[in-house]
């Protein structure tokens, strides 16, 4: 049985998106749909190698994320499949509506689709507004009769509210469950929810889908984390387009994992995190970068159990996303933590440098 050995989290630069959802992050941003695709330094296949189970030390967990529909990316499904084709498994965020690269992921040989999960953004107002709520009912059934694991996660906007048995309807009728809810944040007011309502209201009206993912969410949301944290030990931060690579969202140690695939890469833990919340802290943290932080495995609140008895998340993918980074890494002594931030300060010290230098 395959357990996890690290969590690879891709940043994506392709800020299209095909959709223009008011509760979006991008959509808080001034540059934020600017039609751009990503230009890859790298071809998928040297990617692979760069990120191969004897470099990273094992089976590894990617994430693949764009600024806007990964999906829309040139060439994202080369990307997967070169990662899948490594033995890694694979998450995918996307709105579900892009049936040709959908269809082309769904070709593929069934023992990598047992490795891929969709996390289906499930956009209810958007996906009736430009008629797409078939398609994407339509795909997430393709994929779990596949083999895929697929999720299904709406964020609960206050706009949503007045659709809601609407929403409950559809999805007990097309995907055998309720969705999982994430949480809406407003990045211009230091992370809070992005309501209208009390925090009391807000828990009202939205409990009502009992999602767990949504439960764990606001256990850890908008809360600064004290504990030793390993990301960037047994995390990365990887942007696909160029191999510049950090810790997590927030990093002190910087490097480039694709410019040199025969040096080794640098695992260096972020220990205590500057930040005053765990952006993804609902993988991050379920995942195990913070070890005995959670009991709650990714996999438990990734799925659903259908009224039919099946589920969401397929037993080998649940049963890896359930497994635990602390379960296949050491804990590292008092020794190298300070290594690790000597480390990081030399790291800080050189950038600064070479920025310095680079404008003379």
């Amino acid at each position: 049985m395959d357990k996890i050995k690290r969590a690879i989290f891709f940043s994506i630069p392709t800020s299209i998106c095909n959709f223009r959802c008011n509760y979006c992050y991008l959509n808080q941003r001034e540059e934020a749909y600017q039609g751009k695709q990503a230009v890859f330094l790298y071809t998928p296949e040297y990617v692979a190698q760069a990120l191969s189970q004897e470099r990273l030390g094992g089976v590894c967990y990617f994430n693949f994320c764009a600024e806007g529909e990964t999906l829309l990316t040139k060439d994202i499904e080369n990307y997967i499949y070169a990662i899948v084709k490594q033995g890694h498994y694979v998450e995918i965020i996307t709105n579900m509506t892009i049936t040709p690269i959908i269809n082309k992921i769904l070709s593929w040989n069934k023992s990598y689709l047992q490795k891929i999960s969709f996390k289906c953004s499930f956009h209810y107002l958007q996906l009736k507004e430009h008629d797409l709520l078939y398609s994407f009912a339509k795909n997430v059934n393709k994929a779990w009769e596949k083999g895929c694991s697929a999720s299904i996660e709406i964020t609960p906007d206050d706009k949503l509210i007045p659709y809601i048995d609407e929403v409950k309807k559809f999805s007990m009728e097309y995907f055998g469950a309720l969705p999982h809810l994430s949480i809406a944040r407003n990045d211009n007011k230091k992370h809070d929810y992005l309501t209208k309502l009390s925090i009391k209201e807000y828990d009202r009206v939205w409990s009502q889908f009992n999602s767990e993912f949504w439960k764990f969410k606001k256990t850890i949301f908008n809360k600064k984390r004290k504990e030793f944290c390993y990301a960037g030990a047994w995390s990365l931060y990887v942007d696909l387009a160029t191999g510049n690579t950090s810790q997590c969202y927030c990093s002190r140690y910087f490097q480039n994992i694709f410019e040199n695939i025969n040096k080794p890469i640098e695992f260096v833990a972020i220990g205590k995190c500057k930040e005053s919340h765990c952006y993804n802290g609902h993988a991050f943290l379920t995942l195990g970068c913070i070890p005995n932080f959670t009991k709650i495995g990714y996999g438990d609140i990734r799925d659903r159990t259908k009224i039919d008895g099946s589920h969401w998340v397929q037993p080998q993918m649940k049963n890896f996303l359930n497994s635990k980074l602390e379960e296949n890494n050491k804990l590292i002594s008092n020794k190298e933590i300070l290594l690790n931030e000597r480390k990081m300060i030399i790291n800080c010290f050189v950038r600064r440098y070479k920025n310095l230098f680079e404008k003379f």
